[in-house]
């Protein structure tokens, strides 16, 4: 018994609903991009709140508001300039990278 591969209209037609699934995916993050903006716009929810219900990573919906010019509230920005300000410590030297 020889088995057949998939033919071209077989081929064609997952192509098609990959596409279908493409543009649905993309309307649906538009929306939901939408409507994290807003979210974050309106401040009636935290931002911590607003990223897990979106599935979102903090990265990623930081971004997205930065983009859409929405600033971080005081209390976080103050934060987080303070800690991009503190210099890392210094790790210590082994023997191994001391060589001369």
């Amino acid at each position: 018994m020889t088995t057949q591969g998939p033919t071209l209209d077989e081929i064609a037609a997952a192509g098609a609903r990959r596409q279908r699934d493409a543009d649905r995916l993309k309307q649906s993050s538009d929306t939901l991009k939408e409507l994290v903006l807003d979210a974050l716009r309106d401040g009636e929810h935290r931002p911590t709140d607003v990223t897990k219900a979106s599935g979102w990573t903090a990265a990623h919906v930081r971004k997205m508001a930065r983009e859409a010019g929405i600033e971080p509230d005081a209390r976080y920005k103050d934060r987080a300039d303070r800690l991009r300000k503190t210099p890392a410590p210094e790790r210590p030297v082994s023997s191994e990278e001391t060589t001369t």
